[in-house]
């Protein structure tokens, strides 16, 4: 599993007028249309690599969730 960690500072407008706040809201909304394209490009970039490429720049293993028999 990938964790990826974005921080970005929200500018907030006082008294913005409608034409501001709308251009504002479809530039937000396409960065993170942007953001998350990137990030599950690099997501689908990592999974492809070997195994023991990821490994050895410390991946862990995906632990087995299938649940044991008690007999």
């Amino acid at each position: 599993m990938t964790l990826v960690m974005e921080h970005r500072q929200e500018r907030r407008a006082t008294g913005a007028r409608l034409g501001h706040s709308l251009a504002h809201l479809v530039r937000e909304l396409s960065g993170r249309i942007v953001s998350a394209w990137e990030r599950s490009r690099q997501e689908r970039e990592m999974e492809s690599m070997p195994y023991d490429l990821r490994k050895d720049i410390g991946f862990r293993a995906a632990t087995n969730t299938a649940p044991k028999s008690t007999r």
